[in-house]
């Protein structure tokens, strides 16, 4: 855990006031830069994006929807499947992508195919929409064309998978009981986001985006990626809430067959039957759910409030989430 917030890679006034700026950047950029870097043959890359955080089942979407011959994966040298990209794309976390790069992993795909991207850490990193919206922008490419496919967890149920699995796994930093791995994060967190509020921004959103840096340093992988209904509005941004499904794990589970239905319908697809439904963590020790420390339950009442609004103001955007996050109005 960092011990000084200033001394955080990056953290300057001077990025403070770049993250306000970035979404109207991104346009600007396009701009300028779109007439030059047209290439003369049309471009597919990635444009079907499956993400959600760690432990709500996005390697199980991941795993169905390639079974459609309607479905893209991305594949490395040998043919086979790059069963999560984010080892082959990484820079959509940390750069801007070549479409050189994104072109072979897609070059075996015919022309009418979804590409398919996946990972479970697309929600936690602010770059990802930016970086996605600017390849498109550059090289002239139909951004409607993206949909976004969102697998969700109750945020405190998630933290807790995945602390028992890190723990399970002796991750470092996990060799700790789940109350004080919570406390740890929490106590990053909080800096970040008083750094940042000093710094002059102000809203949520933007505070959220501003700390999704530290968890390229810091793995702080239990709490924050909970905070799905801020890592949603920031997507928002950039992309249509229309181009986005969100939907929870327990629908993938208790009702595959209606729940691929309305994700093929999302997707454009013509045939469902040959999905089957995956566990990628099938034969793993089961667990119980410890009650949740006091301060974690605080931490995400804001999560519950804010999804709760976007579901809302979204409706056709979410498919059976009151599971997971009811109307507490």
């Amino acid at each position: 855990v960092f011990s000084e917030i200033d001394h955080m890679p990056g953290w300057t006034e001077r990025d403070a006031i770049m993250e306000q700026m970035r979404p109207l950047l991104a346009v600007v950029l396009a701009a300028i830069t779109a007439t030059g870097q047209q290439t003369s043959e049309p471009i597919k890359v990635a444009d079907t994006f499956v993400f959600g955080v760690s432990k709500c089942g996005t390697s199980s979407m991941f795993e169905t929807l390639v079974m459609s011959d309607e479905i893209c994966p991305p594949k490395d040298s040998n043919n086979e499947i790059m069963k999560l990209t984010r080892h082959y794309i990484q820079p959509w976390f940390y750069t801007r992508l070549k479409v050189e790069d994104m072109k072979a992993g897609y070059a075996s795909c015919d022309w009418n195919q979804r590409r398919l991207d996946s990972t479970e850490s697309y929600s936690t990193y602010a770059t990802v929409p930016q970086n996605i919206y600017t390849l498109y922008d550059e090289h002239g490419m139909d951004k409607s064309t993206i949909r976004f496919i969102m697998v969700i967890r109750d945020p405190m149920e998630r933290a807790y998978a995945w602390y028992n699995f890190g723990n399970g796994e002796n991750f470092p930093g996990f060799n700790v009981t789940f109350e004080e791995k919570v406390t740890q994060e929490l106590n990053v967190i909080r800096k970040c986001q008083n750094y940042a509020k000093s710094h002059g921004i102000t809203d949520d959103v933007s505070v959220w985006a501003f700390c999704s840096k530290t968890f390229l340093e810091y793995d702080g992988t239990v709490v924050y990626p909970g905070s799905m209904a801020r890592a949603l509005k920031y997507y928002f941004r950039f992309f249509d809430p229309e181009q986005f499904l969100v939907l929870p794990l327990q629908e993938y589970h208790d009702n595959f067959p209606e729940a691929m239905e309305r994700i093929s319908q999302h997707l454009g697809l013509k045939n469902t039957a040959a999905f089957e439904q995956s566990h990628s963590n099938h034969g793993r020790k089961p667990y119980e759910l410890p009650k949740m420390p006091q301060n974690l339950v605080e931490h995400f009442q804001a999560e519950y409030t804010e999804m709760a609004e976007l579901i809302k103001k979204h409706p056709n955007t979410f498919y059976r989430v009151q599971t997971v996050f009811p109307d507490r109005s």
